[in-house]
């Protein structure tokens, strides 16, 4: 056999062996969404996140984390400490995984796409406040045609099954929330630069306190059996709001915790999130 062809021969092998092997290595890698449930997230952390980042122009980006599929509790329990009767508990599924921001979106994102910023405490990487909720969905009208991908507002289950992230304590970061883990009550008095505190498994920040976030939702109460993908009321008069504020009560901040405003409200402490399917 002559060296050419010896040669030739070696080096398909070598090409044979470093596919295999990278075959196997992919094989380990976790993937959010993909058969897993909350228990991998953390691993996930230190693998691979599947995630998306929109580009909205103007040197400026959107990361969006996915969030696996899967079968919660929604509400709060009735011995959770400051508990709402419009928390009633039921079974929720939601039937595929989604993506959703990993902030609040912020006031040069809001600018990028918007052209405008109406927040009243400024900074770029602040979160858009002063919002109504017909702008948080005019955003996401624009945002969907700048980006061909469909951009919207969480339904109110998907916003509390991302905050969450599998835990069922009144905050995702345990019973009660310290001011190491968030901005509210005004103990900073005014809007935080989002990413100032930690996140929560599904890798998403200042689910609590910050910025109320705009839900998707008529305000309305919750159905009394199981539900897959609940969508809310068909009308109604105000429009779910999550998560607190800066100025909002620990309370109020929880992960069950509901709020409903008019659409046309606006305040230094109401934003909103977004989702990508």
């Amino acid at each position: 056999m002559s060296s050419s062809i010896i040669s030739q021969w070696r080096g398909f092998l070598h090409l044979t062996v470093v596919y295999v092997m990278l075959c196997l290595m992919m094989t380990n890698v976790v993937r959010v969404g993909e058969g897993e449930g909350w228990e991998d997230a953390a691993v996930c952390q230190s693998k691979l996140r599947l995630a998306v980042t929109l580009d909205l122009g103007e040197g400026v980006t959107m990361q969006l984390n996915r969030i696996p599929k899967g079968t919660f509790t929604m509400g709060s329990p009735e011995d959770e400490e400051g508990r709402f009767v419009d928390e009633r508990q039921y079974e929720v599924t939601i039937s595929k995984p989604f993506y959703m921001g990993i902030y609040p979106v912020t006031q040069d994102q809001y600018r990028a796409v918007m052209g405008a910023d109406p927040s009243r405490f400024k900074g770029d990487d602040l979160p858009v406040e002063n919002v109504f909720w017909n702008d948080a969905v005019e955003f996401c009208r624009k945002l969907s045609e700048k980006t061909g991908r469909v951009v919207r507002l969480p339904t109110e289950a998907e916003w509390e099954y991302a905050c969450r992230a599998g835990t069922t304590t009144a905050y995702s970061f345990g019973e009660e929330l310290t001011k190491e883990q968030a901005n509210f009550g005004g103990n900073v008095g005014e809007t935080s630069p989002v990413g100032s505190y930690p996140k929560n498994a599904a890798g998403l920040f200042d689910m609590h306190g910050n910025v109320f976030e705009w839900c998707s939702d008529w305000y309305g109460a919750y159905p009394e059996d199981a539900v897959t993908d609940p969508q809310g009321p068909c009308d109604g008069i105000f429009r779910v709001l999550r998560g607190g504020s800066w100025d909002i009560y620990p309370d109020d901040c929880r992960s069950a915790s509901r709020y409903g405003f008019e659409p046309d409200y606006r305040r230094d402490l109401i934003g909103f999130r977004v989702l990508l399917d």
